[in-house]
């Protein structure tokens, strides 16, 4: 079983992944409209990385934002493992999800020892630190399970939790989303000052990279191997180019947002 995951893996060109049970994380799915695509009997999780740092300079946006949107990119290769494993294990569903899902994916990841989990509540993996999107593969087979099942944590530095712009990590491994310079450059409507303050302190029009650029455990990340993110990955936004900017996560807030956000550090 597990070497036709391999199998099936490579043919889709992932490498990094891993398998947790579903009852482990029964108890804290996320409530969305996606959950009800899950199957009855589910048993367990795959966990698959996607690692997104490409050998570029850094421009005026996040590392995240810097690569096509990985909705598209992660769906498209989760879609050949999904068909794949239904094809070699016809009696048992598999359903994918990327981002909008019921899986605490970071949680999960953890759980399928691909990775620990940073006080600023990114998944931390060997290879790739924080940069790497998760998508996950809900199976109603029973398959064998990687990892030690318990959640490991970082160092605990305190590094992400003091120089976080907005005040948005707190000591208490408490997080306020409403702080998050990342969560505000993706706000509509006007900002406040304060908030645009923020937003030109971060220097980034979309995003946020702070908490992973300040991180000892990033220090030696490597660089992504998914062809479509090293090709096509930009650093920079710029007014002139949303008018044929496409395939990009900081669109889908809407080009208005994102046109605010350079005016802003424009006008700086």
């Amino acid at each position: 079983m597990t070497s036709m995951l391999d199998i099936i893996m490579a043919a889709s060109g992932l490498s990094d992944y891993g398998i947790c049970s579903f009852d482990a994380v029964a108890d804290c799915l996320l409530p969305c409209l996606a959950k009800g695509r899950l199957p009855e009997e589910a048993k367990s999780i795959i966990c698959v990385l996607f690692p997104y740092k490409v050998p570029m300079e850094k421009g005026n946006l996040s590392s995240y934002a810097t690569v096509p949107d990985y909705h598209e990119i992660a769906g498209r290769m989760l879609t050949g493992v999904a068909n794949a494993l239904s094809k070699a294990f016809p009696p048992f569903e598999f359903v994918w999800f990327v981002d909008n899902s019921p899986i605490p994916e970071v949680y999960a990841a953890s759980l399928c020892g691909l990775g620990c989990i940073g006080d600023n509540h990114l998944l931390i993996n060997k290879r790739y630190g924080s940069y790497c999107f998760i998508g996950t593969i809900v199976t109603s087979l029973e398959m064998p399970l990687t990892g030690s099942g318990k959640i490991s944590e970082c160092q605990h530095c305190g590094r992400c939790v003091k120089s976080c712009p907005g005040g948005a990590l707190c000591s208490d491994g408490s997080f306020c989303r409403e702080k998050c310079l990342s969560a505000i450059s993706q706000r509509k409507g006007a900002l406040t000052p304060e908030e645009i303050n923020l937003l030109r302190k971060g220097g980034l029009v979309w995003g946020c990279d702070t908490c992973q650029d300040v991180c000892p455990m990033n220090v030696d990340a490597e660089y992504t191997y998914i062809a479509p993110f090293l090709q096509y990955a930009n650093p920079n936004a710029s007014i002139s180019g949303l008018a044929t900017a496409k395939d990009r996560a900081y669109l889908y807030r809407g080009k208005a947002v994102v046109e605010r956000n350079i005016r802003a550090l424009e006008d700086e």
